[in-house]
């Protein structure tokens, strides 16, 4: 019996999600609908969030309907990378660490649909990875396939890692969406050869959804993405959730502030990496990270109502 198990089965049956951690287990990626993805206006206010962020970070605010490439500052790293031409790109723009950057994207990352699938990929005590907005306009190289968990081959057929992306505007395959492979989670390895890429695999799909859409998909799943053919852009926000024993691609430890921890759950702390304590040369430094830890482990377990340290041997815990 795995009563951690059971809780995960019990959020993921009272949120009305049954049907989508089948295909999860089955096809390895699902898409929530945005009626369930986005209540309350929040695709709007996430999508106008994001573009806020890329005037404050770039100096210009995205045109969602320019007819051209969309390549701001600090973007051209991505140029030629991943088998693009010079001066093309396959994914366009990335900004990342942006829980610290607005309530709404808070919201996005406690919202309960999520919470539920992350938990029923990777466990109760998973981190956030990153959580990264793509803004990707016109372009002529497709993202090739691949899988989000790392290692060598084979992988753990245990899910370490899971992406949850909103889809902020409309997925099709002229406007460049989501492909993935499906069932391709069970292979439990990175595709090889021309497997990775998108036009060439012919088990390759397009995920076409409207906007507001979240797509979820296990940390195994081959996915990549087409070119945008299509004018304007394509807007998505990524939260990617893994195991805590995954070194993450952002660093929260120190750099959430305090109101934003003071207004959020134990659950929030424990996600921005607050029941971390990395070892650093100062001793005293060290110390009181190892403290924090402990307080927001402890005020974790209380919320929960149980000790997960108890439960380690379970997959969700």
């Amino acid at each position: 019996m795995d009563p951690i198990a059971d809780r995960v089965m019990e959020d993921i049956k009272s949120l009305g999600l049954g049907e989508y951690a089948e295909e999860l287990d089955e096809k390895g990626y699902t898409v929530l609908p945005p009626d369930i993805a986005c209540p309350d206006g929040l695709k709007d206010r996430l999508l106008d969030a994001c573009l806020a962020v890329a005037e404050n970070r770039n100096g210009k605010r995205p045109d969602l309907n320019a007819d051209q490439a969309y390549s701001p500052r600090h973007a051209d790293q991505f140029e030629g990378a991943l088998g693009a031409a010079s001066g093309d790109s396959p994914i366009g723009d990335m900004m990342q660490s942006l829980v610290i950057e607005g309530e709404v994207f808070e919201e996005a990352l406690m919202n309960p649909v999520l919470l539920a699938l992350s938990t029923y990929l990777t466990g109760y005590s998973s981190v956030l990875l990153t959580m990264a907005c793509f803004i990707k306009g016109p372009n002529k190289t497709e993202l090739p396939l691949h899988c989000d968990a790392m290692g060598p081959s084979p992988l753990s057929s245990i899910s370490t890692e899971c992406n949850l992306t909103y889809a902020l505007t409309d997925y099709t395959r002229e406007k460049g969406c989501l492909a993935v492979v499906p069932g391709s989670h069970k292979l439990c390895r990175q595709p090889r050869g021309e497997e990775r890429l998108v036009a060439k695999n012919p088990s390759a799909i397009a995920v076409e959804c409207p906007a507001g859409s979240l797509i979820c998909w296990h940390g195994n799943t081959w996915h990549g993405a087409y070119n945008r053919r299509s004018g304007g852009l394509r807007v998505s926000l990524v939260i990617d959730f893994v195991r805590k024993h995954i070194r993450t691609a952002e660093h929260l430890t120190e750099y959430v502030p305090e109101d934003v921890l003071l207004r959020n759950s134990a659950r929030f702390a424990v996600i921005t990496h607050q029941a971390m304590a990395p070892t650093v040369p100062d001793q005293r430094k060290s110390e009181q990270n190892m403290a924090r830890a402990k307080r927001v482990l402890s005020a974790y377990n209380q919320e929960l109502g149980v000790d997960l340290q108890k439960f380690e041997w379970s997959p969700y815990a």
